[in-house]
């Protein structure tokens, strides 16, 4: 391999082991000067190589019930109904937590469906506002899972052993290899073709889902997630993103770096939060489930009726003649906009 840019060479290419004898050398440089054609098809062969771990799906599907205690599946009941938030939980496959009571889990599932790990949040079931007092509600499974086997291995190294560990033995768990992916990710397989929306938060995806179910919604799952890692499966794909109204810039910056280093994906920015947005919703930081579920702001009435939604359920067949599509931004307009 050559060490400076990662790219995986010949076999007649290094040191030889019995140098001082033979003397035998080629380098890199002199391998790639001779053979200038196989640059290009050496890069990116380390990708393969990648490695991390899982969590075991039996574990995720173990958290698919008591939705009766799951503070963000009671507000999509408050907002949807029960017929249409189990729609929207087993789609999503919202799980729930012990962690704490009321909690919820977003896990992370990725294309080939293994589970990377889940995020265990607190919603107030109510508001659907995220818990954040007396400090901010937000876990890990992987990291429990770390936290439980330690703690086992305190009492007995045979419980430890009996630990649910991810595709490690229990022991290596805090050795665990994280590789995040898209909340979401799951369902690109469901419809290779359609249009991917990616949002800040799961909450968002979910919710926005639902309005606009035309989209194969995804979460980033923060500001900072939207990362060329997991973008790398969304080649060959039309994405659409919904930042928070105070993530334009930098999703921006990032959608121009994801343009230039996946060429067979275009990303496109949404406006349509950046024209209805106030200076008070600037200062709240909304984001486009807060108009959503709002009925005095909702832009995103697209049928003729507008007492109508566009789908009476997630996954139902949309009157799409009456749906135009969102309003867009290139992103000169971004630029020469705001920025």
């Amino acid at each position: 391999m050559d060490t400076e840019t990662n790219e995986y060479l010949a076999d007649d290419v290094g040191r030889c082991n019995r140098q001082e004898k033979c003397g035998y050398h080629v380098t890199p440089r002199q391998y790639f000067a001779a053979h200038p054609d196989k640059r290009k098809a050496f890069k990116g062969t380390n990708d393969q190589v990648i490695r991390f771990n899982t969590v075991p799906f039996s574990l995720m599907q173990s958290t698919l019930k008591g939705y009766q205690n799951n503070h963000f599946t009671q507000f999509l009941v408050k907002l949807f109904g029960e017929a249409v938030t189990a729609g929207l939980i087993e789609r999503y496959r919202i799980g729930t937590s012990k962690h704490w009571p009321g909690a919820t889990i977003f896990w992370q599932t990725d294309a080939q469906d293994r589970v990377r790990t889940g995020k265990i949040m607190l919603y107030d079931k109510n508001t659907g506002k995220r818990v954040k007092q007396p400090y901010n509600h937000i876990a890990w499974v992987h990291g429990l899972l770390h936290k439980s086997e330690s703690q086992e291995s305190r009492k007995s190294p045979e419980a430890a052993a009996n630990t649910n560990a991810p595709n490690v033995s229990p022991k290596h768990l805090s050795n665990f290899l994280l590789r995040q992916c898209f909340f979401g990710e799951h369902l690109l397989a469901l419809d290779p073709f359609s249009t991917v929306a990616i949002t800040e938060s799961e909450k968002t995806a979910i919710i926005a889902s639902y309005y606009y179910p035309k989209f194969t919604w995804l979460a980033a799952g923060s500001l900072e997630g939207l990362s060329l890692g997991k973008c790398r499966v969304l080649k060959n794909r039309h994405v659409v993103l919904f930042p928070d109204i105070n993530g334009y810039a930098k999703w921006h910056i990032k959608a121009l770096e994801l343009i230039r280093d996946i060429g067979s994906a275009t990303f496109r920015i949404d406006k349509q939060l950046l024209r209805s947005a106030t200076a008070e919703d600037r200062k709240n930081g909304i984001d486009i489930a807060d108009l959503l579920i709002d009925p005095k702001r909702n832009e995103w009435d697209w049928t003729e009726d507008k007492n109508v939604r566009p789908c009476s359920a997630p996954g139902s067949r949309c009157r799409t003649d009456a749906i135009p599509e969102p309003g867009m931004m290139t992103l000169s307009e971004v630029a020469e906009g705001w920025v």
